[in-house]
């Protein structure tokens, strides 16, 4: 008997072939072909390829964003709110991140929900540092758009070893701000 394959391991597989094969590999027939499911099957959970594609962004924020900034919200000792939010950043699998943005560069609705994303996690690093340095908002913000700049870029420059660097450029850029700002 085959398993019942559930909305939510079609989307686990689009990620997964996003991450591996490029937004040509989200394409209705491949990912039946990589299930090993029929063209049916995903029809049954999902109208068409665009309503995948929208499911699966709201997985990958569901998964990759939200649950990082509830998690952190019940660390109180803003140095370690710091330090967990770059290990959490640090782990994100570089892969599926390149993968959305790929998506991006050719789908509108897609770049809008990475730059929704993109959005909250900056919002998120803005207050933080805002409420962590005491500095102005539009100061935390520049802070927080340089950081962010630089994991997006890093883990397209580090990409098959940024699980090693990612750590090391994050911790290096949080002794620089806490030796500039001296929380």
């Amino acid at each position: 008997m085959t398993k019942h394959f559930k909305k939510s391991d079609w989307l686990a597989l689009g990620l997964q072939e996003l991450a591996s094969k490029g937004p040509e590999a989200l394409r209705v027939k491949k990912l039946c072909a990589e299930a090993g499911k029929t063209i049916g099957s995903f029809y049954h959970h999902f109208e068409d390829q665009a309503a995948f594609i929208d499911a699966l962004l709201r997985h990958w924020q569901e998964t990759f964003t939200q649950p990082v900034i509830d998690a952190l919200e019940e660390i109180v000792d803003a140095r370690q709110r710091a330090r967990e939010l770059s290990d959490l950043a640090t782990k994100l699998d570089p892969s599926i991140e390149v993968g959305v943005r790929l998506l991006a560069s050719q789908n509108a609705r897609v770049q809008q929900a990475v730059e929704r994303v993109d959005g909250l996690r900056i919002t998120y690093v803005t207050q933080m540092y805002a409420k962590r340095f005491g500095i102005s908002a539009d100061e935390a913000r520049l802070l927080a758009q340089l950081e962010y700049a630089a994991f997006v870029g890093a883990q397209h420059v580090f990409r098959k070893n940024y699980t090693t660097v990612g750590p090391k450029l994050a911790a290096h850029l949080q002794s620089a701000l806490e030796a500039k700002y001296r929380s």
